[in-house]
């Protein structure tokens, strides 16, 4: 995709996009210790996601700071799958 949106191909096209496929599952309710998603989990958690990125963009924030806020918000939502499923056994 990115590729034909720039019309070059490099390999440092799409770093860090991993980061970003893996918050959105997250946040999109699956487990990192082995749980099932559903695909409409998913489909949120990317378009929530894509929102907070967005909003980033528009607020002129450096890309190491998107960075760090994209990690913590893993970290946050992890802590807070952690703790759910805690008090659930």
């Amino acid at each position: 995709m990115i590729t034909s949106l720039t019309t070059t191909g490099s390999s440092t096209h799409g770093d860090l996009y991993e980061l970003d496929a893996i918050a959105a599952v997250i946040i999109g309710g699956t487990l990192l210790t082995g749980g099932r998603g559903t695909i409409a989990g998913s489909v949120l958690g990317v378009l929530v996601f894509t929102t907070i990125s967005n909003l980033f963009i528009l607020n002129n924030l450096q890309t190491e700071t998107q960075n760090i806020a994209k990690g913590v918000i893993i970290v946050i939502a992890v802590l807070l799958q952690r703790r759910g499923r805690q008090t659930a056994t």
